[in-house]
């Protein structure tokens, strides 16, 4: 026969397991939803810059040039989408920056462009932008246009460590985990 004091020690051991069984269910099912949209926006981004004419002349820094001398036209279709679309993480749309990789990627408009958000995030005391677009476009002809794009996911459980003795402490549930698309290529459609 059980006494009543059982009843409550089960309870006690049970229910903060079951409320940490709970959160890791609703942590992986935001996480994998994440997942998801960045790869449905990478390749919606590839289709945009795909579609876009762009002309020898368009070698400027500028994101906002629309002109024919401007930026490339593909890349900005690119970045329009990933702008429409950033509100589906839950972040307000924010602004993109060019990041200028240099000479060694190609020089533009045919050339590896690196587009930051100027929404930043703090990762391992680091300030790291929450969404980062690539965008290769160093010989759309022949190998096409690759997009890739890069969410820095804050998880909603604080993370997890576990403390050992003399070392570094084990992560079980990181606090940040960037989420990748794979390289989405899509060759021109004019």
């Amino acid at each position: 026969m059980k006494k009543p004091a059982q009843n409550l020690i089960e309870f006690v051991f049970i229910i903060p397991l079951l409320i940490v069984i709970l959160f890791g269910i609703l942590e992986f099912a935001i996480f994998y939803r994440n997942v998801s949209v960045v790869e449905d926006i990478a390749t919606e981004a590839a289709v945009a810059a795909s579609r876009r004419f762009v002309l020898d002349t368009m070698t400027s820094n500028n994101i906002a040039d629309t002109s024919n001398t401007g930026f490339n036209k593909a890349t900005k279709a690119a970045i329009d989408v990933v702008t429409k679309r950033s509100g589906s993480f839950g972040i307000p749309v924010g602004t993109f920056v060019y990041n200028d990789l240099g000479v060694g990627f190609g020089t533009r408009p045919y050339a590896l462009y690196e587009i930051v958000s100027t929404q930043t995030r703090a990762v391992d005391g680091v300030s790291t932008p929450i969404l980062t677009l690539v965008v290769d476009y160093r010989s759309p002809g022949e190998d096409g246009i690759m997009v890739q794009l890069t969410y820095q996911y804050k998880t909603l459980l604080t993370g997890i460590q576990l403390p050992v003795l003399g070392s570094t402490p084990v992560v079980l549930i990181p606090r940040d985990i960037p989420i990748s698309s794979t390289r989405i290529k899509q060759y021109l459609i004019y």
